[in-house]
Order: structure tokens, then C-alpha cells, then sequence
């Protein structure tokens, strides 16, 4: 049996050590997001957390739910474009509201109302003129449900949330979390919120395919580099 070509070899152990360190970081991204499902499941599970007790750390606030008092700043709201829900397109309602006793503010999700078919039509903001308190779950930007990016902005019209731009453009003192409102108000706003996915199968499937080129790199270099070379030098 005949030793594969240097070139081959090398060629070969660059592909299986790509491949293989591919798969490796994609199974630890799965287990990275399935840590973050199961931080979630715990958070949900305990009792909400009152803002007027403080603000927690973004660690200690993540996926938990939130009670926060106050009053809302309509002229200050915005509208999240292209937020689908069984198949219709729609507005998420983002107002930030103004914690009781505080400069501070959080911003308040709303829900989803559908669009309508003329996209000039933009749903009416209506809120609460009113001291309230809304429960919901605090969802940091990244952690798999909010995702920060450059948004196109059009008006009261935003692409996507970007807390640093919002502070910028709104100039007021945000926390650096959103409170997903959970009610049951009779308002015509959609507030059933899915889980996070957190895209752990997304990540387990390109682990798997990895694994499949490397498997294929092997075959490849078996094939070629040693047994078709020993059939060709038994002709």
C-alpha cells in the first residue's frame, strides 16, 4: 500500500481540523443557548420583581418578569415594523414608561396589532393617561428574543430596537432592558408572547453537518490516497 501524497495529507488534516472545530463551536453554541432555556424556564417561575424595590443587574433581570409603576410618555413611542403572527404582518407597540418617583424609564412592549393594507394607515397609540402597573418579562437586547442592529427609521417607524439610537434620538434616562407586557386588557393588542427559540436544533444541525465533511474529508482521502493507488499499482 502506497503512502498518499504529502500535499494530500496535508490538505486532508486542514480540512478535518476546520471541519472538526466547526462542529465543536457549533455544539457549544447549542449548549450555550440550551443554558439560556433553561435560565428562562427558572426565571419565569419566579415571582415578578417590583422596580420600585430597585433595578436589578441585566444578568439578574434577564427573562424574569418585571412589575414596574408608572406613567407612559405616548409622544415618545414607537412602532416595530415586519413582526409577523400566524402568517399577518404588524406593529409591535413600544411606549416607555416613566417610573413612579424616578427619571427613569423602561420601555414597555405593548403587543402586536395587525397592519393594515395601506401602510400609511398606522395604528392609533392609545395608553393610559394615568399612574399604572405593568407585569411582564424583562428581555435583554441579545439574549435570543431582541436583537440590536442598525434599524431604518421612518417616523414613528422602526425596523428593529435599538436601545442606544433610542436613548439618542428620544433623550431619555432608558434601562437597558424591555418589559414584554403580559395582560389581559381588552384593548385590541395581541400579547401572546411566544418562548424564545433560541435556535439550539439551528445549531445542533450545522454541528451535524461538520461532522458529515469531515466524515467525507476521511472517505475521500482513504480512497484516493491509499486504496485506488494500491489498485492502480496491482495493474
Amino acid at each position: 500500500m502506497q503512502r498518499p501524497e504529502w500535499r494530500t495529507t496535508i490538505v486532508a488534516l486542514l480540512g478535518l481540523a476546520l471541519t472538526l472545530s466547526a462542529s465543536y463551536w457549533q455544539f457549544g453554541r447549542a449548549s450555550d443557548k440550551a443554558a439560556l432555556r433553561q435560565q428562562y424556564s427558572a426565571r419565569q417561575a419566579m415571582l415578578p420583581h417590583d422596580l420600585g424595590n430597585g433595578v436589578p443587574s441585566l444578568e439578574d433581570a434577564a427573562f424574569r418578569k418585571m412589575r414596574a409603576t408608572g406613567t407612559f410618555v405616548p409622544g415618545k413611542a414607537i412602532l416595530l415594523d415586519n413582526k409577523l403572527r400566524a402568517g399577518a404582518a404588524g406593529y409591535e407597540i413600544v411606549v416607555p414608561l416613566q417610573l413612579s418617583g424616578s427619571d427613569r424609564h423602561v420601555l414597555i412592549n405593548r403587543g402586536w396589532v395587525q397592519r393594515g393594507r395601506d401602510r400609511s394607515d398606522l395604528p392609533v397609540i392609545d395608553v393610559p393617561e394615568n399612574a399604572v402597573t405593568i407585569v411582564g418579562t424583562a428581555i435583554v437586547p441579545g439574549r435570543g428574543a431582541l436583537e440590536l442592529s442598525d434599524e431604518i427609521i421612518e417616523g414613528r417607524v422602526w425596523q428593529n430596537l435599538n436601545l442606544s439610537r433610542y436613548r439618542e434620538r428620544q433623550q431619555l434616562n432608558i434601562l437597558d432592558f424591555v418589559i414584554q407586557e403580559e395582560s389581559d386588557h381588552e384593548d385590541g393588542i395581541n400579547r401572546n408572547w411566544p418562548a424564545p427559540g433560541f435556535g439550539i436544533r439551528t445549531h445542533q444541525s450545522y454541528a451535524v453537518q461538520w461532522l458529515l465533511f469531515a466524515t467525507l474529508i476521511i472517505f475521500f482521502y482513504c480512497y484516493y490516497g491509499l486504496f485506488r493507488k494500491k489498485t492502480s499499482s496491482t495493474e
